[in-house]
């Protein structure tokens, strides 16, 4: 062998490790390149997370505030309503009491009236002799 061709031969052996080398280089670039689009893909999806965590937070924050809003408007009104309510019932609480009386009272006049009308009927009776 000949210095040339070992120097050709030379040649060919760093022109293979560049061109190794270069494709060890490229296929290192693709590989950080979709590391970081990865990267900034969970970065992303991160970040719209945080964002609906924030916001279903205020959401909840809003309806335990008109909740309580609600519950303490529910509370003045059943105060303001609750006299009207007393007497309501009381009103119920006397009318079947009346209803009763009128009742027991009514049954009295009618067994009062069928008495009358009996002694009435056989009275007479007793004036025509009728039997």
């Amino acid at each position: 062998m000949t210095q040339s061709e070992a120097q050709r031969m030379l040649l060919e052996m760093l022109r293979g490790l560049k061109e190794d080398i270069a494709e060890d280089r490229e296929a290192s670039r693709k590989s950080r390149a979709a590391m970081r689009d990865r990267v900034e893909e969970v970065v992303e999806r991160l970040g719209k997370l945080e964002t609906t965590v924030a916001v279903s937070g205020h959401i909840d924050a809003q309806v335990r505030n008109e909740l309580d809003a609600l519950r303490t408007s529910l509370a003045e009104n059943r105060a303001a309503v609750q006299p009207t309510i007393d007497e309501w019932r009381r009103v119920k609480l006397m009318g079947h009491g009346v209803v009763w009386t009128v009742g027991i009272a009514g049954a009295a006049f009618g067994a009062s009236a069928w008495w009358f009308w009996d002694q009435v009927v056989a009275a007479i009776r007793a004036l025509l002799r009728i039997t």
